[in-house]
């Protein structure tokens, strides 16, 4: 037991020196691209958006691929080749070097989030997964937040060299990660007999009905990301000011409240009420938005965001087979990529400009039909 105790300690160290790295790339990435690499805003999302896409159609293959060789060893790999790619936004130039770097990050990034989901479950019981899954989180939005201010005191830099020394740190900062992960000790688990061809979660309808719903519950996202500080500033009777402080709040309440929220999505019916109550919560969100009560809605977003998220990690477990664990779990994550960096902008955005203050409407709409079709499913596992 102590020995768990202590791969998970590591586990939650790396994710410290992972995320911190992160979040001084971060506050600093679009800068960087725009003013000193020369790259149009249009050029940056075009690019962002085809590395998401490639990450997503190459989520599943690389998740069997864990499954066969060894988690532990894939994540190492990962986070050297995200290492790497980081290390080539220094030498980038044009917009085809910056899509080949950004590629190869992006796609790391993805498949690390689903397998450290699965390393999780290789170092801890089935009764623990979800706490630890919490403190990783909460670990990692420390990181963010220390890294990202740190990040942020580059932008008033006048040369590309502190840009690309910064990077050539954040690369580092994904070496150390790797090592760390390298010496975690397991209990004692080997890679799986998994059949080289032929994806069995692609086709498995109770994961698909499960990741479609998620994928419309992660679109809370793009809500605190682009649909408020857009309305806020459309809305004009609030000042500009408020944006920071108002992220602020949803940061700190997210450390505070992920590892509680965990304690009532334990198991797989705690976990689909949570989901409800999630949904609801951020339904509700869209219409404080919509009545531009934004601290009320930043605190209910807030809520919902912990709740989902903690439901999600439970009920994607108990989908996957052992065997095939680190694919299910890649597999479900596709949802929450599409929905948080492909659906929700495009839909958010676009909604915006057509709608107006009716936007809120609509996602409050979006967020109660999830809620209401996550009670339609039969459970995971069954």
């Amino acid at each position: 037991m102590a020995q768990h105790t202590a791969s998970i300690r590591r586990l939650l160290v790396s994710g410290l020196v992972d995320y911190l790295g992160a979040g001084l790339f971060l506050a600093f990435s679009a800068v960087y691209f725009t003013q000193l690499v020369g790259l149009t805003t249009a050029q940056v999302g075009l690019g962002m958006g085809a590395a998401g896409c490639v990450a997503m159609a190459l989520a599943t293959p690389l998740g069997r691929l864990a499954d066969r060789v060894g988690v532990r060893r894939m994540l190492v790999a990962l986070h050297l080749v995200r290492a790497g790619g980081t290390a080539a936004y220094a030498l980038v130039g044009e917009f085809w070097g910056f899509l080949a770097a950004v590629s190869v990050v992006t796609v790391a990034d993805q498949a690390i989030a689903a397998l450290t989901q699965a390393f999780v479950a290789e170092l801890a019981g089935e009764e623990r997964r979800g706490r630890v899954m919490a403190a990783y989180r909460t670990i990692a939005n420390i990181g963010i937040s220390v890294g990202g201010p740190l990040g942020g005191l580059l932008t008033g830099a006048s040369g590309r060299s502190a840009f690309q020394v910064t990077l050539l740190v954040n690369a580092g900062a994904y070496v150390l990660t790797a090592l760390l992960v390298a010496t975690i000790a397991q209990r004692g688990t080997t890679p799986s007999e998994v059949p080289a061809r032929r994806s069995r979660a692609l086709r498995d309808r109770r994961l698909l009905a499960f990741a479609s719903i998620d994928t419309l519950l992660q679109l809370w996202l793009p809500v605190l990301n682009l649909g408020f500080p857009l309305w806020l500033i459309a809305e004009g009777h609030v000042p500009r000011a408020w944006i920071g402080p108002l992220y602020a709040i949803n940061t700190v309440l997210g450390v505070a409240l992920m590892v509680p929220s965990a304690r009532f999505a334990a198991s797989v019916r705690a976990a689909r009420r949570c989901q409800v109550a999630g949904a609801l919560a951020l339904a509700a969100a869209c219409l404080a938005f919509w009545a531009a009560w934004f601290p009320v809605a930043i605190v209910v977003l807030t809520v919902g965001e912990v709740a989902v998220v903690a439901a999600a990690w439970t009920l994607s477990y108990a989908l996957a087979p052992a065997a095939r664990r680190s694919e299910y779990l890649a597999a479900f994550g596709m949802g929450r990529s599409f929905g948080r960096y492909v659906l929700g902008p495009l839909l958010v955005t676009g909604l915006l400009q057509a709608l107006g203050g009716l936007t809120w409407a609509v996602l409050s709409a979006v967020f109660c039909a999830a809620g209401l079709a996550t009670l339609l499913p039969r459970d995971p596992g069954a």
